[in-house]
């Protein structure tokens, strides 16, 4: 079971760090492609600091707190895959670690994260919100741990 989550690890990392560069490589920073999805659309923004640019006039903190996050996901990881069961949680935190993996590899290796998933809105704030596959990874294992302890909460 290791080794198949380590796998869909890896295919986590390398399909948004793709898309990523694709998104790098062809696409400008004023364009704004639809998608197939009626409210979902493609753009390059590059964030150059943590959640909605905070601290981007600080890059030697936010490639710290990448470098301190990311280490603190890989050791809970280690730790948690050293423990018997608890099959859910570590595919929560499976999720996690992608989307870490690929954002904090952004950070140390290009200085900054490039987001691509935008959506439409009549809310100029959200219309302006741009995210990526990993963000979405990081939400998502989030949800799955957070199942994960509201159900062992109930069971005690």
């Amino acid at each position: 079971m290791l080794m198949w989550m380590c796998g869909l690890l890896a295919v986590l990392v390398c399909i948004d760090m793709g898309i990523k560069q694709y998104i790098d490589d062809f696409f400008s920073e004023t364009e704004e492609r639809q998608t197939r999805l009626p409210k979902v659309v493609l753009r390059k923004v590059y964030n150059r600091g943590l959640l909605l640019n905070v601290l981007d006039g600080s890059p030697k903190v936010i490639r710290a707190s990448a470098v301190v996050g990311g280490a603190g996901v890989l050791l809970y990881d280690v730790l948690l895959f050293l423990k018997r069961g608890k099959w859910f949680r570590k595919l929560g935190m499976m999720f996690v670690t992608a989307g870490a993996v690929s954002n904090c590899y952004d950070r140390l290796a290009r200085g900054k994260v490039i987001d691509y998933i935008g959506i439409k809105s009549k809310s100029k704030f959200l219309s302006g919100l741009t995210a990526n596959l990993a963000d979405v990874y990081v939400a998502a294992g989030a949800l799955i741990v957070t199942i994960c302890d509201i159900g062992r909460r109930r069971k005690k």
